[in-house]
Formats: structure tokens, sequence, C-alpha cells
């Protein structure tokens, strides 16, 4: 009866890696939306973890190579949500999703899973060069797409078990340390973003935080994102157009240097997975990630961080 699977959404969650970028956004945007939230955290008196306590999370301390903790930390909640945390060990971070999804199957009380992943999982099959089998990217996208169908099957095989996948666009994080000193070397010193994409490459940006609009509103209304998955971007822009953006909030010119192709073949050769990626960016558009996105969350994508908000708030991190 309906009445019944009323009473029984769910109203608290589980948020994994709670004080990675994704998770962080999570918690907020659930505690905002009255949901109680447990955050899984190793290392409760760090000051991330420290500061989600204050917003009202409950701390809850483990880590996901312990399936007894995760045993332990989802009984008690209705939902899940957790993202892939990629070491470069893939077989350690397979396993680690494998205990998180074993948790949640085995959970009395999980009713939903939800699993954030990237844009484009699943249409690998489409990707230029992908036939051939040498993908530079093979793994990360096969790791993905795996990882949906283990939370699908996870959730068929419990009954009446709900999964939403999410599946976000480039983050913005990029732009901030230290990450940025990885994907942009030289920004800090010289303020140029030298890059592997080519000149014109459009990129669906999001803040990683507001999967958090999603998961919440997921918690909140299980019928209506059951079984889908969502593309998150807020807007697409090119590399040139993001320095004029950065340059505008900063107060100083940010200029673009585009590497050449044969150093970024040479780059992927030598398996630097940021070439590849950039040079996957250039073949595969993802503009219609912010169509989709539109679509799928309606009046909930008023809510999206724009770039120009998120540079704006940032700025003393992208300076620093």
């Amino acid at each position: 009866s309906t009445n019944q699977t009323q009473t029984m959404s769910p109203k608290s969650i589980l948020v994994l890696s709670a004080t990675g970028n994704q998770g962080r956004g999570v918690v907020q945007h659930c505690l905002s939306a009255g949901h109680s939230v447990s955050a899984y955290v190793r290392n409760p008196a760090s000051s991330a973890a420290v500061q989600l306590a204050e917003q009202g999370a409950t701390l809850i301390t483990g880590d996901l190579d312990d399936l007894e903790s995760l045993r332990t930390a989802t009984q008690n909640v209705d939902a899940v949500f957790f993202t892939e945390v990629q070491t470069g060990n893939r077989e350690l971070d397979l396993k680690r999703m494998d205990n998180v999804i074993l948790a949640a199957q085995e959970s009395s009380t999980i009713s939903h899973i939800i699993l954030s992943t990237a844009l484009k999982t699943g249409q690998h099959e489409s990707f230029p060069g992908w036939e051939g089998g040498a993908h530079p990217m093979k793994e990360y996208w096969l790791q993905k797409h795996a990882l949906e169908n283990r939370v699908r099957e996870a959730a068929a095989a419990k009954n009446g078990g709900r999964w939403t996948i999410i599946r976000p666009g480039h983050f913005l994080q990029n732009l901030l340390p230290p990450v940025r000193d990885f994907m942009f070397p030289g920004f800090k010193e010289e303020r140029v973003l030298r890059v592997a994409y080519r000149a014109g490459t459009e990129l669906p940006l999001v803040d990683a935080r507001d999967v958090g609009i999603v998961v919440a509103a997921a918690v909140k209304e299980p019928e209506r994102f059951s079984s889908k998955a969502v593309d998150v971007a807020v807007e697409v822009v090119t590399v040139e157009q993001l320095a004029g953006k950065i340059g505008k909030v900063v107060g100083e010119e940010v200029k673009v240097e585009f590497l050449d192709d044969e150093v970024v073949d040479g780059m992927i050769k030598e398996g630097h997975l940021g070439a590849a990626s950039s040079r996957w960016a250039d073949e595969v558009p993802g503009g219609d990630g912010v169509s989709n996105c539109r679509e799928e969350l309606g009046p909930l994508a008023e809510g999206l961080t724009s770039v120009d908000a998120f540079l704006k708030e940032n700025e003393k991190e992208i300076l620093a």
C-alpha cells in the first residue's frame, strides 16, 4: 500500500568518505533537508570531521577496508551514499567497494543505495579508440561501469531495494590545492593553466558538493529517484573561458598554454592519467550532461553552484 511506503521513505543516511569534497556536500545538504546523517570517517579528530560533527552529523569511525565496521555502520540507517576512492591500487579499491556493497546489501534497514560515479559511465563502447582494446582509460571506465552494475544487483537482491546513481562532470575543486598543483603545475607561480586539452574543448563543470543536492532529494523522495542515473553538471566552459573567469575573480590575467599533441601522446604512453583524461574530454563532448541535469532535476537545478560563484567563494584558495 502507498501509505506504508510513505512512512518507510528513508530519512537517515550513512555517508561514506564523509570528509571528501562530495561527502562533505552530501552531509551538509542532507542535514539541511532534515535527514539524520551518520558520517563515516577514518579520523574523528581531523578538522574536517570535527566540522561535520559541529554541523550535526554523528561521526562513525572506521575505514573501507574494515568490513565489520561497515556492517555496524550500515545498521539503523535507511540509505547509504558512497563514491569510489581511487588510490591507484585497483584490486584494493575494488575490494573496498565490495565491502561497502556487501554491508549495504546485508543491512536489514538500508533500502536505498546511492552511488556517485562520473558523467558518461557505461558509454565506453562508443568512445573513440575503444574498439582497439588499448584505450588508456580502459580500466577507469570498466571499473566505474562494474561498480554501477554491482549497485543495481545489490539493490535488486534486497526485497524492494532501490538504487540511484549520480554521474557528476569535472569537479571545480580541481582548481584548488592540492589537486590543482598536480592538474595545473606552474599555476601558482606563473598564473598559467598548462593543459593537455585541445583549444576549444568544452568541459561540463560542477561543484563536487552539489552531488549532495541530488542525494538529499533522493533520500526525501526515493520513488522519484529510484532506478535512475542522474547527470550533474552546471555549465559547459572551455579552458579559455575558464581562464577568463578565474582572471576576473583574482584580478590578474590567467593565461592558457596548450601542450603539443606529441607531448600529450608521450605522456599518455607513459601512463599519465591526467593527459589521457584530457584527450578523452577532447573526443567525448560533455555538454549533454548539463541539459540532462536540468531536465532530471527540474527546479532543484537552480540550487547548483555556478562556476563564477564557486570561484568567488574560493578566491583565497585559488590564489594560494
